[in-house]
């Protein structure tokens, strides 16, 4: 044993023996044996426990995770290796602190690409299924905050490792975030006003719907605007914070759009020709191939008409066939009360004299004021 020991402890390369060196394959190898046993597990053990469940969130889970778990006993098992031999101090941080930041890295980016393969495997297919349309751009903000946390949470872990004071480094942040909080505060609140959005869902993407005077079809909600698409074509941005404070009519039910209008008979117009008016307006409204759940109804005594309310709902509709449906819907209107002779009425006023009135009178009074104006 004597001469063995003598070999082992003959050295070579920078106070590093023999013996060293054979320490350091023996780790190598035991590494490589490692690193292959986990992939054995993951690729045959792991697949037929996760072959008998019925959910299929096991077997993304094992995917997602072979190929990184060999990679980090890999990394692991490298450093230890080189443990073994007698390297400089500056060479050992250095060794060590790289293997901290790459396995942090590379267990971000699994964690990541597990977050997408759950998304593919559980999410998407929940998002499809739901009748709603918010989810459609909820979710992808949801993916994007939880990746942005994963990648935030493993570099405070690797600094952490390295050495860094966390809590000075957090508290910086924390004072710095404040005076941002402070100077963003608009921003804040149009983020806090789509959380609304997306809480209370008070309209979908494509729905019709009307705020603050604008009135057109949704077509993006984000984190701090809502874009609405005007009858017009024209782009309209709205901050969140407006949608979520103030009064929003959704003219939107079932993926149909509803529209509501009115026409006034003059009151000359006896009640029988009144109610014939009424059962023609739901007639017309029925009658048309796109629209649905039509009616009229004798509404008011207005000041100078009496008002007929109508309303009725687009089926599959869009900003052409809403309005092609309205315009029509109007024009049989028109030349149905010309056909029947009802007047529609338009403002006026009628002004009743208590008495006779003095053209005398009156022509002393303007010739009076002619006179007093030319003397001025």
């Amino acid at each position: 044993m004597e001469p063995i020991q003598n070999i082992l402890q003959t050295e070579l390369v920078s106070g590093n023996t023999v013996g060293h060196f054979a320490g350091f394959g023996v780790a190598i190898f035991c590494t490589l044996l490692l690193a292959k046993i986990t992939q054995w597990f993951f690729d045959i053990q792991l697949k037929k426990l996760t072959a008998r469940s019925e959910t299929v969130v096991d077997d993304v889970i094992a995917a997602t995770l072979a190929r990184p778990a060999q990679l980090i006993v890999l990394l692991l098992g490298a450093e230890l290796s080189l443990q073994i031999l007698v390297l400089p101090e500056w060479v050992s941080q250095f060794i060590t602190n790289t293997t901290t930041v790459v396995v942090a890295m590379l267990a971000a980016f699994t964690a990541s690409r597990l977050v997408d393969a759950l998304y593919q495997t559980l999410v998407l297919p929940w998002v499809e299924k739901s009748d709603t349309r918010l989810d459609d751009q909820i979710v992808p903000i949801v993916m994007r905050a939880c990746k942005v946390t994963i990648w935030v949470m493993a570099a405070l872990i690797t600094f952490s490792n390295l050495g860094y004071d966390i809590v000075s480094l957090l508290t910086g942040l924390g004072i710095g975030g404040l005076a941002v909080a402070m100077a963003a505060q608009d921003t804040l609140a149009n983020v806090f006003g789509s959380v609304t959005i997306f809480a209370d869902r008070p309209f979908q993407i494509g729905d019709l719907v009307e705020i603050t005077g604008n009135k057109g079809v949704v077509e993006e909600v984000g984190l701090r605007t809502s874009r609405i698409r005007t009858m017009e074509g024209a782009l309209i941005t709205v901050p969140n914070r407006e949608m979520a404070a103030h009064a929003v009519t959704n003219f939107s039910t079932s993926g149909r759009w509803r529209y509501a209008g009115s026409v006034g008979l003059v009151y000359d117009t006896p009640a029988v020709e009144l109610r014939r008016a009424v059962e023609a307006l739901a007639q017309i409204v029925n009658a048309h191939p796109h629209v649905e759940d039509g009616g009229a109804r004798f509404m008011e005594f207005g000041d100078s008409a009496l008002g007929i309310g109508f309303a009725y709902f687009v089926t599959e509709p869009n900003a052409g066939r809403y309005l092609d449906a309205i315009a029509e819907i109007n024009l049989s209107i028109k030349e149905r009360f010309d056909a029947e002779g009802w007047d529609m009425a338009f403002p006026s006023q009628t002004v009743y004299v208590a008495g006779p009135v003095k053209v005398s009178m009156v022509a002393e009074e303007q010739s009076l004021a002619r006179t007093e104006s030319a003397a001025r």
